[in-house]
């Protein structure tokens, strides 16, 4: 390939300002440069075809570790997913784990090792192997999953195998475009600060990542296979996780062509559900998720499930679970007499708490200082019923399970802990995984269903009696999509706006404070007098308080692994908790949520 043309081409285009030089200077070294031969051939074809907005963004900036590590379309250049970043994240890892050792003084008994999965994207178990080869050549050992794996069972691994670090080649419930590098700590439990920026200072400083042959780092000592005997250790925990007998049930289970085959439904399996079919046009492995509408392999969407209610339809199944590509999400639909339910994340962590809380309790075995742990964005209702059976809540997290797990890793007895939730299909009961488990979800919401069906009652008859007891709480959910490659920085200038003009009022109603916690700020949105302090890890969340204490909000954040900005309606029904769950008032709250939502929408889009 002829690479003088294509550098005069790129000088061209910085002369016109067509691309910006920090981004042609970045392209030039990629192009010419001996150890980005690999994507030379993409960068050509980009170059060739005049693709400057794509190059501009793809060379202007290196992808960052955000909420899920580092995650982003495929491609060439310092700012996409490609053999070479893939590299450098490993690379990064690698140099950190070492130098952790060093100051820990690790024996030499053996290397470090770090645990590599991958899910059923494109080019997962290219990169899971480029991942092997850099850390074999850092002197660490290497080792990979024969096939794609939960991203749970990778978190459970790092445990088990009292392993330094685990990486996880997935993009979760991303477009099929994408791929991702998500990085563990010896805890099993997602990078956080300041190992995470640590990471991308040792990627920075480390130049070429280094490689080795993985033959030759087989022979080495450097490089195996994870063996079936993790794989049978993690379905036993979580199926061990039940706590009853009521196992007659009719499942539809969809891993919307990803890796759930491997854990999902052993673990149902192994936990005794033997009634469970499998949606055939969404159960093989398929990086183009051709068998889910949209390509949107996300269960947190209806759509998702469309395929399992009309396999459950046939099968007259009482409910449909379906977990995302990389297995750390459950969705749900349960059935009531003809008509089919989706339940939110909210609602699914509700009957999955209610059902834990009231089994310990009904037995005596709430731990000593039990707790709860979840987000911030995450429902009030949890509190309500953790207040119950004397549970304490932890509740200000950041959005991001990795948070969670880091205060699992902080709590004096892990046997304390109780549950752990995000509203985004996330939860957790063992904690010998720490990261959100479909299986573990689903596994509990079998049993709960199948205790109420021998009873002559659903899951969503059970949220009805749930609401009645504490309640009604509206949450809603919504994004703010921005297309285009500069929908990142979109979405920051969106969040300073708003920082800089918080609204005095939304839909009608007064905003009582704003609370910010990137700065740590409560103000007074009138005066902007200060009124208070965050609690918590600092991250870019606004929250419009509608009542004073909290209890009614409205939060806005970017995504962390995709170009949107994220809005979040928590509210509480009117009168009394009966009289808050009857329809009429529920959906009263629900058209008021709605209105908020909209509000806050066209108010950030004209920030």
């Amino acid at each position: 390939m002829m690479i003088d043309p294509l550098l005069s081409q790129v000088d061209e285009a910085a002369r016109a300002g067509r691309i910006g030089e920090g981004a042609a200077a970045a392209l030039r070294t990629w192009l010419s440069g001996p150890a980005y031969a690999s994507q030379r051939e993409a960068i050509a074809a980009l170059v060739t075809g005049g693709a400057w907005e794509e190059l501009s963004d793809a060379f202007g900036s290196v992808i960052p570790f955000g909420t899920g590590g580092r995650r982003g379309a495929m491609g060439p250049g310092p700012n996409r997913i490609n053999e070479r970043t893939i590299g450098e994240s490993a690379q990064g890892l690698a140099r950190y784990v070492l130098e952790a050792r060093r100051r820990e003084g690790a024996g030499s008994a053996r290397p470090g090792r770090i645990v590599i999965a991958y899910d059923t994207r494109r080019n997962s178990r290219p990169f899971a192997e480029v991942a092997a080869s850099v850390i074999a050549a850092n002197g660490l050992e290497a080792l990979l999953f024969t096939g794609p794996r939960a991203t749970p069972e990778l978190s459970f691994a790092v445990r088990h195998l009292a392993a330094d670090a685990g990486i996880v080649i997935s993009a979760s419930h991303n477009p099929p475009a994408d791929n991702g590098f998500k990085a563990y700590w010896k805890d099993g439990g997602q990078v956080v600060p300041p190992h995470d920026k640590a990471i991308i200072d040792e990627v920075v400083r480390s130049g070429d990542p280094m490689r080795m042959d993985l033959d030759e780092a087989a022979r080495r000592g450097l490089y195996r296979a994870v063996n079936e005997d993790v794989d049978r250790a993690y379905v036993a925990y979580t199926a061990g996780l039940v706590f009853g007998d009521a196992k007659q049930l009719e499942i539809v289970l969809t891993p919307l062509h990803g890796t759930g085959t491997t854990s999902v439904a052993p673990a149902l399996a192994a936990a005794g559900f033997a009634r469970v079919t499998p949606v055939g046009s969404q159960w093989e492995a398929d990086p183009d998720f051709s068998g889910v509408p949209n390509r949107s392999p996300n269960p947190e969407n209806p759509a998702a499930l469309e395929a399992g209610v009309r396999e459950a339809e046939k099968a007259g199944a009482d409910v449909v679970f379906g977990s995302d590509p990389d297995a750390d999400r459950l969705g749900a639909m349960v059935r009531r007499g003809r008509e089919w339910f989706f339940l939110t994340g909210n609602q699914i962590g509700a009957l999955l708490f209610d059902h834990i809380a009231r089994t310990l309790s009904a037995s005596g075995r709430i731990p000593k200082n039990a707790a709860l742990l979840k987000t911030c964005v995450t429902s009030d209702l949890l509190d309500r019923i953790a207040e119950k059976h004397g549970i304490a809540v932890q509740g200000d997290y950041l959005v991001g399970f990795k948070y969670i797990a880091e205060a699992i890793g902080a709590m004096p007895d892990p046997a304390a802990f109780v549950f752990g939730i995000e509203e985004s299909h996330g939860y957790l009961r063992g904690p010998q995984v720490r990261d959100k488990d479909a299986a573990q979800a689903a596994v509990l919401l079998a049993e709960r269903a199948a205790q109420l069906k021998k009873e002559g009652r659903t899951l969503r008859d059970d949220l009805e009696s749930i609401w009645s007891r504490y309640g009604y709480h509206a949450e809603l959910t919504r994004s703010i999509a921005l297309e285009g490659t500069g929908g990142g920085a979109l979405a920051a200038k969106m969040m300073d706006a708003l920082r800089a003009d918080p609204p005095r009022e939304l839909g009608g109603e007064r905003i009582v404070a704003v609370a910010d916690r990137k700065t740590g700020a409560i103000v007074d949105p009138a005066s902007g007098a200060p009124i208070g302090k965050t609690r918590g890890v600092p991250g870019n969340l606004l929250v419009f308080h509608l009542k004073q204490g909290g209890a009614e909000r409205i939060s806005i954040r970017p995504s962390g692994t995709e170009p949107k900005i994220k809005m979040y309606v928590q509210l509480q029904g009117s009168g009394s908790a009966a009289e808050s769950a009857a329809e009429k008032a529920r959906a009263a709250t629900d058209a008021r949520a709605a209105r908020l939502s909209a509000a806050l929408e066209e108010r950030t889009r004209r920030a």
